[in-house]
């Protein structure tokens, strides 16, 4: 246990107390209670700055440092080996999921748009149409038929030409 001069020595500074004047006691009567124990051990403390040393290099720390560091980064390396096909199995859910909802979304505005054809191709709407339009019907001489030896190919046959087709 450290005395009172320490603490004081903290504050007041040790050259302070050395330019001071002896203290002079008095004899008086001796006190009923005991001597606190090492009261006259006086314990100076010293800063100690160690910012100049240099610690000596350890080969051993640091091969096991380098150890240490590697069984480090294997273990995360399993770890997240462990963990990828679990990331996937959720990822392609989630694509799938979405892949699903785009599908349901495609399938309606197909749905959508058939019924905006058929109307549209319907033959009442047509015949409504073309009255708007003021259209008639065409002349028999102005109609012009494709023959056509195979289902892709056609020929067109203007009405004034021969029977013939002619070769290019």
């Amino acid at each position: 246990m450290a005395s009172l001069a320490t603490f004081v020595n903290r504050f007041v500074g040790v050259r302070e107390l050395a330019a001071a004047p002896p203290a002079v006691w008095t004899r008086t009567e001796s006190p009923r209670l005991r001597p606190i124990a090492n009261e006259d051990v006086y314990l100076f403390v010293k800063r100690i700055d160690n910012s100049t040393v240099v610690r000596a290099a350890d080969p051993i720390a640091k091969r096991a440092r380098s150890r240490a560091v590697a069984t480090g980064f294997i273990a995360a390396s399993l770890v997240i080996a462990g963990l990828v096909p679990a990331a996937y199995n959720i990822m392609a859910g989630f694509t799938l999921q979405s892949l699903e909802g785009e599908k349901t979304r495609l399938q309606h505005q197909k749905a959508q748009l058939e019924f905006a054809e058929a109307k549209l191709l319907n033959y009442e709407h047509l015949e409504h149409l073309s009255k708007s339009l003021k259209m008639v019907e065409p002349d028999p001489q102005q109609i012009q038929f494709l023959e056509a030896k195979t289902k892709t190919e056609a020929r067109n046959m203007l009405p004034f030409d021969s029977m013939e087709p002619t070769a290019h």
